[in-house]
């Protein structure tokens, strides 16, 4: 088939075709929501649930202060960047039943 005869293919069935790459947009979509992909910036890894409940928790600090307190705790502990997130998130919950 050539170029011509597609194109006038398209142009008969325009509706067809719209309808047929609506579909696909809205497939590819659903696809990649199942699958886990982060739609709105794909190039991000997917959160953890400790390094959620940190943000979350420490939502107050800037970006800065919150990696310097996973650096410290790395330093400190010699384990990884989850690990040094816990234990900032332990001791966050230890200084807050202290309180009580």
């Amino acid at each position: 088939m050539s170029i011509e005869g597609i194109l006038t293919l398209i142009r008969a069935n325009g509706v067809t075709v719209f309808l047929a790459f609506a579909a696909v947009v809205i497939l590819s979509f659903l696809a990649l929501a199942i699958s886990g992909v982060n739609i709105r910036h794909p190039w991000r890894r997917p959160m953890s649930a400790t390094e959620r409940r940190f943000r979350n928790v420490f939502a107050m600090m800037g970006e800065s202060r919150r990696k310097e307190l996973i650096a410290i705790n790395v330093k400190k502990y010699r384990c990884s960047r989850e690990a040094a997130m816990k234990h900032a998130l332990e001791q966050r919950d230890r200084n807050a039943r202290s309180w009580r």
